[in-house]
Formats: C-alpha cells, structure tokens, sequence
C-alpha cells in the first residue's frame, strides 16, 4: 500500500462508493405519459454478499489499464466483530451466550421455551456445530423446590401421627388432615391474587404454615374430645357447641397475635423487606384460612365424625402411650403446682434463659445470607498488567484442567479477555465457570460448596504468573456478580490514577492484616504499560498533514475502523477495516505507516510522531460518580461476613486518608443496608404482641406472662444456631420473629384458662396449676406436631439447604425450648403477675375508700 501511495482512508472509500444499497425506483411509474401500459422496478447488485465479491472492489486505476483491486492489497475473510475475548469448552473454541429472563418472568417456564427452542433450532444447525448447556441456574430453583415440596409432604404426615398418636382416634385424624389442605389452598391463592409466584421462599413459609394451620384444628378437635371424655352422655353436637365456647377466643387470639408479630414485617424496604414480605404474606393468608376453618369447618366435622365412648386403646404401644401421657400430665401438675409455690425458681430460670439467649446472640457470626450450594462456581483470572489475550488463554487452560479432573465438576466454560469481578473486557483477565454435579451426587462433606471452594483454592495458588480467586455464586442471583465482601473505594476530591493505586495497595494490605478476613484483593492498576503516541503537530502542519489524518490511519491499522454494512445470508453484518497482524504486532509498526499530505506525497508517521512507554490504568470506573477502585475477598474461614466488615470500616477509619472514602456494593451493600433493622424487628414484634394482648385481657399486667415467657423460646433458637454452627443470618431473624408469634400460643392457651379458672373463685395457685394441666394434651399436640414437622427443614441438605437449615434449626431449638422450659414458667408467670395486679388493685381500692368484699368476684362470694 505505501509502494502504491494507497491509504486506509482509500480503501474505505472504495468500500463505500461500490458497497452501497442500490435504490433505482421505476420505469413507467406515476407519474408517466399518457398511454404507459408496462410499469417496471429497477434493480441492480448494491451490498456486496461474498469475500469475492469485496475481493474485486476497484481502489485504485492507473495508466494503461492498470487496476488495483482490494484483493491485492488486502486478506479478506469473514471473521469475528471482534477478537477481545474467545471462549472455549471441553477443548473446543466456542460462543457463550448468558440468557437472562426479563424482570417479572417465571423462571423455569423461561428456561423450558429456550431449552426448547434450542432443540428446534438445532435442527438447522450446519455439520459439526452443537449446542451444550453449562450452566442452568433453574436446575438449583428446581432441585430446591422438589425438595422443599417433598419436605412438605413429610410434614403433612408428621403432623397426622402425632395427632393419631395423641387422640388415638382416626375420625379425630381425619378432622385435622381435612383442614390443613383447605388452608394451604387458600394461602396459595392468596399468593396468586398478590401477583407471588410459588418459589423457595413462599414455599418454605407454607412449610412453617403446615403445623399452624393444623394447631387450630387440633384444638378443636382435641377439646371435643375432652368434653366428650368428661361427659360420656353429651351428644357431639352439643360437645361441640361447648368445646367451642371454650376455645374460640384462644384461637382468636392466637391468630391475631402471630398476625400482629407478622403483619408489620411486610412494610420493610430494600432486598430484606422482599423476603419478611413473602413470608408474611404466606404464613399471614395461612392463619387467617386456618382459623376460619377451625371456628366453622371443624367443629362441623367433629360433630359428623366423632362418635361417643371412643377413649383409645388399652392395649399395645398406644395404650402404653395414653398411660404414660396421662401420667405425665398428673406429673406435670405436680410439679406446677410446686413451682407456683417456690415462684423464684422458675424466675430465675426465666432470667438465665434473657441472659443466654443475649450473649449467645451476640457471639453468633453474623452474615446477611447463609452461603448456598448453587451448583456452579466462578473464577476470576488476572494476569499482569499488559499481559497478552495469548498469555491469559494459557492459565485459562491450566485453570480448566485443575477444574476438570476435580471430583464434582460436571462442565467448564471460560471465557479469556473477561473479568467477571470488574465486569469489563481485558486482556490479561478471565472467568471460568464449573457447573457440579447434580446434589445428591455431592452427599459427602469433601463434596460439599466450602469443601470444594478450600481445596480449589489451594490448587490454584500454585500456578505462576496469575492470580487465580475462586467463589461461589451470590446468594441471591444478580446481586453482585460473585458472593464474598464487595467493596469500592473512592476517590472523593479527583485524585490521579498514581494516587489512588499507592492508597488501594495500602488499604489492602492493611485489611490483610486483620483476623477476621480470609483475603481481599483489588484488581485495580495504574501500572499497566501503555505506548503513547507524540504527535509533533507543528512538523505535521508544515508538511501538509493533518493530525485527524493520523489518528485515523492509526485507527484504522491498530483498531478496527467500521465502514458500512453487507448482507449474508438474510441478515446484515458489518464491515471493518484492520492492519494484518504481522503489521501491528508492536510499537515500530506504527512508525512504518504512512499518511498522505495535502500536496499528495506519501509522508512516513516517524517523520511526524514519536512513542514512549506510558503507566496507566487500563480502566477506570465509577462509583455513585466518583473514580473508585474494586475490593473483593473471603470471610476468614469459621468467620462471618459481619464481623468481616466491621474489621474493614475500622481499617478505613485508620488507613483511609483525607479525601477518600468507601461503599459497600453488592450483597455487602444489602448487609449493611438491613443491619441493625432486627433489633427494630424484635421491638415492634414484642410491642405489637404485647399491645394486642392488653386489648384482647383489658389488662396491662397479664399479657407480661405471655411475652416473658417468650425467653425461653428465644434462648433455645440462638444455642440451636450455635450448637449446629450455624450464622445469624436475615433468615434466622426471620424464624426468631416468627417464633414470637408461635410461642406465645403455647402462653395464651395456658393463661387464658388459667384466667378463667381464677374468674371462677379459684384461688390464684390452684387457677395457675389447673389451666396448665388441662391444657397439658393440646399443647403438647400442636407444638410436637409443628416441632417434628420441622425437623426435615432442619437437618435438609442440598439445594438451598443454607436457607432451610436456618429456618428449620431457629425455629426447632426456640419451640422445644418453649414446650419444655416455657412450660414450667408460664403457670408460675401468671401466678406471680396476677397476684400482683390483684395486690395493686386491692390497694388502689382500699385508698378509695372501697372495702375487700368488694373486690372478690360474685363466684368467689359464692364459694
């Protein structure tokens, strides 16, 4: 081209003026002459459609005849938009292409139309071009759905046993299994009206709705059966007219309760209020279903059901149980009864249960979301700076083969030229992502997400020249790219790219430094190698070169320069002109170019412009619109995220210098945005319950008996966390908030006839002992019943397992926390609360000059 005198600006030239879209209208079209019968279109060959084709555009004619053709000068070939990032799986070069459902859409019916579509698609592939699916983020959504889905159907069965097993009636069994679906029904309909759709979430508050839609039943139909065991002679129907009267208002009153603890969950903002909302929502349309169908449905069926005389077995295992319950219950009497009396113990058990419940809260590790198996893991790859797309494919490969001959991994895909962490192209970074095998191939604990991320680890620290970070995904797709801190730092006052490297590399190493991190790093640089490019304008301007001329002879030889389209094969493709790459494998090749002047004399760029090596960063982003520098890294092992953040914001407050600062990103954002609300949270559920009790007793002494209590519900869910090493994650803050409300109905069932009983002129011990022993048998049947239907939540493994396990664990140590410390409190808490309101009354009335018979009630006048 220089021999020739020949330009890029030439070539594109020739390119546009034969290239074009050929538009020639019509012969004979309106308007014509008078007596035109034939009306023609015009056509002709406008875009070019073959490499031949652009082979033959004329650049160039010369005397004689002589014609310079593009294929003379040029390589051309149909090729990539651009060569920045190459992919490859299983050895093979390939295109990746990442499918994202549009906001609002169903998951897995989006992932079915393009699985599907792809298999029609395929059809019409040409010969040896396949399509493999790496990574499919519904398999974890399906998998963790299946398995929550089957855990509900364990529950359903859990809960008929222990009813069966209680009642020993299957008539009685029947009343409850009935119940249970028409609520769980109406919650999901309730779901749909919302606009929810049925994911892990929702489903796994349906499985903590199972036990309390089948409470309310059970107390039905449980009180039933006791008027009939004391009245052998009533009918059912009158039975249950009478078990009614005595149960409505519990169950009214429980119901509100857990509606006023959840209820105000659902007004939360941000990524944490999402979560209390569907929880919320579920469990919410859940109770209110749930007592409508105990207060009409199941009494109706106990009336049609249940038969008289029917008292269980009395022999074999179910009549030894029936004995033993019943012993149990008389020993259980016994020694309420005591404790009523000697009250400072039960207190002071109360007591040591606040205190454990506080400390051992405050020493869980704390995170936003527990880390989920998702099935897939991430690596991200950086090379030194400058380093080639060449170089970068060579780790790639060493980084594929560790991936591949780990046990586990099912498929790997990299893609060179791509950071995942900085989300930008560039050469020297890449991403790798390992789908694993499915769930119930990695039941062993050296297969298992942190098993597999500590070893993979320690692989990829040995291979030279890269540094290799492997993570798993976010806990909640699309919230960061990759799960770990997310940190920026910024740049507050424009600082230069120099500055803000030396203030990174110092704020890293000191975060290194500290306990509590596993390791961050930054792949921040102001040291990549750059040639800049020296124009002497003056020099230029007196030989008749302009420097637009240059930079787009650079342009056009070093970069890709776009000239216009053509037309293959229906659709449009672009074409782009670019030096061969053995004429821009260095900096000399930018010196043998050549531009031409005004005066038309090919004048060579070293005559014009000179190069030097230059120090810059390769990229330069922003965050909320200031320069800042990513910082990514793990939680040190055994640690949390929590206290990993801490750790940083007291480095930053040391290390950081004037005119810098940071922001959380990502899930780190999200962590830090809802830290604190659950103390918040806990308040509002505590005051709520508290408040609608003072208005459902008219008293403000009485419900304290009922919301104390709930100490040792909340000692038991934090030593389960601990005891099973598990984080105080939004999920278990989501169970503690839920355990308020389930609780306190074991407190309300005891209180309100332990109140009924003192109404009667019983005195306040024997009131205490008597409610808490002829409540004994429900009790124990709806918080067994629930405790045991949660067990398949907490000890679950798999897909989603982080989340199940959370809920599962928090609420199993809280209720049997409550069912076998609470309650041997809760009678002794009423009779310590009520004797003291009944004291204050009594001195408020004899000050207002009203006498002691005036404050007994008639029933007690009477006996």
């Amino acid at each position: 081209m220089d021999a020739l005198g020949i330009t890029a600006d030439d070539v594109a030239a020739a390119i546009q003026r034969q290239n074009i879209q050929a538009s020639l209208g019509q012969a004979g079209a309106p308007p014509a002459r008078e007596g035109t019968e034939l009306q023609y279109t015009l056509v002709a060959r406008g875009r070019l459609m073959s490499t031949d084709e652009f082979g033959d555009i004329v650049v160039r004619t010369g005397e004689a005849g002589a014609i310079v053709r593009l294929r003379d000068i040029a390589r051309i070939e149909l090729g990539a938009r651009n060569y920045s990032s190459s992919a490859s799986f299983a050895g093979h070069e390939t295109a990746m292409l990442q499918i994202n459902q549009a906001p609002g859409a169903n998951a897995i019916q989006t992932a079915n139309a393009v699985l599907a579509e792809l298999q029609r698609l395929s059809s019409g592939f040409p010969p040896g071009l396949q399509y493999q699916v790496v990574y499919d983020a519904t398999r974890f959504v399906r998998t963790s759905l299946s398995l929550i889905a089957r855990i509900l159907g364990e529950a359903f069965l859990i809960v008929l046993v222990v009813t069966y097993l209680f009642l020993q009636d299957w008539r009685a069994t029947l009343v409850s299994a009935l119940a249970m679906p028409v609520s769980m029904l109406g919650a999901i309909a309730v779901l749909l009206a919302f606009g929810y759709s049925i994911n892990s979430i929702s489903l796994l508050a349906l499985v903590l709705a199972i036990g309390l839609v089948a409470d309310d039943a059970i107390l039905v139909v449980e009180n039933v059966k006791h008027v009939m065991e004391d009245d052998p002679t009533i009918e059912t129907a009158a039975a249950a007219r009478k078990a009614m009267g005595q149960i409505t208002g519990p169950i009214i009153s429980t119901t509100l309760v857990l509606l006023a603890v959840v209820t105000p969950t659902a007004f939360l903002s941000g990524i944490s209020g999402q979560l209390y909302r569907q929880f919320a929502i579920t469990l919410s349309a859940a109770l209110v279903l749930s007592s409508f169908v105990g207060l009409t449905l199941s009494p109706a069926l106990s009336a049609i059901l249940l038969r008289r005389g029917q008292r269980g077995y009395r022999r074999g295992p179910l009549g030894w149980f029936a004995r033993l319950l019943d012993a149990t219950r008389v020993w259980y009497g016994r020694v309420v009864g005591f404790l009523v009396r000697l009250w400072i113990i039960p207190l002071a058990a109360l007591a040591a249960c606040f205190l454990g419940a506080y400390l051992l809260l405050g020493s869980l590790p704390a995170t936003f979301l527990p880390d989920e198996d998702q099935g897939a893991l991430f690596v991200d790859i950086q090379l030194p700076n400058a380093a080639s797309l060449d170089r970068t494919r060579a780790i790639v490969g060493e980084v594929q083969k560790t991936l591949s001959a780990t046990k586990g991994v099912e498929n790997v895909i990299s893609v060179a030229g791509f950071s995942i962490v900085q989300g930008t192209q560039s050469p020297n970074g890449a991403m790798v992502v390992a789908a694993l095998d499915p769930w119930d191939q990695r039941n062993t604990p050296d297969l298992r997400l942190d098993a597999m991320l500590a070893r993979l680890r320690a692989q990829f620290s040995t291979i030279a020249g890269a540094n290799v970070a492997v993570f798993s995904p976010p806990a909640i797709s699309g919230i960061g790219a990759v799960g770990g801190l997310d940190l920026r730092l910024q740049a507050l006052q424009g600082q230069s790219p120099e500055e803000i490297a030396e203030v990174v590399r110092g704020f890293v190493a000191a975060i290194n430094q500290a306990p509590e991190i596993g390791g961050v790093a930054t792949t921040f640089s102001a040291d990549v190698p750059q040639i800049y490019v020296d124009v002497d304008r003056t020099r230029a301007e007196a030989l008749g070169v302009s420097v637009s001329d240059i930079y787009s002879t650079i342009g056009a030889s070093f970069g890709s320069r776009y000239v216009n389209d053509f037309t293959l094969q229906g659709r449009v493709f672009q074409v782009n002109l670019q030096a061969d790459a053995e004429h821009r494998g260095d900096a000399e090749d930018i010196l043998n170019l050549h531009v031409r002047s005004r005066a038309g004399a090919m004048v060579p760029l070293r005559a014009v412009v000179s190069t030097s090596t230059v120090l810059a960063p390769f990229v330069i982003s922003r965050y909320n619109l200031s320069v800042s520098a990513p910082i990514n890294g793990q939680v040190a092992p055994g640690g949390s995220s929590g206290a990993a953040m801490d750790a940083i914001e007291r480095v930053a407050a040391k290390a950081l210098p004037a005119g810098y600062g940071y922001e959380w990103s990502g899930l780190s954002f999200q962590e830090r945005r809802s830290s604190g609300q659950e103390t918040i949270i806990f308040g509002l559920a505590f005051l709520f319950a508290y408040l609608f009790l003072v208005a459902q007793y008219e008293s403000w002494t009485l419900p304290i008996a009922v919301i104390v209590s709930l100490g040792a519900a909340l000692f038991g869910a934090t030593a389960a966390l601990t005891l099973f090493g598990l984080q105080n994650s939004l999920y278990a803050q989501i169970a503690i908030v839920l355990l308020i409300g389930l609780a306190s109905k074991n407190a309300i069932l005891i209180v309100e006839f332990a109140k009924e009983r003192r109404e009667e002129g019983r005195p306040i011990a024997e009131a205490a002992r008597l409610g808490a022993e002829q409540r004994f048998r429900a009790v124990m049947m709806t918080a067994l019943s629930f405790i045991l239907g949660i067990v398949p939540l907490a000890v679950s493994t798999g897909a989603g397992a982080g989340a199940r396990q959370a809920v599962g664990v928090t609420i199993f140590g809280g209720m049997l926390a409550a069912t076998t410390i609470g309650l041997f409190i809760i009678p002794t808490l009423f009779a310590v609360i009520q004797r003291m309101a009944e004291w204050g009354s009594s001195t408020t009335e004899s000050r207002n000059g009203t006498t002691d018979d005036e404050l007994v009630p008639q029933s007690r006048r009477k006996l």
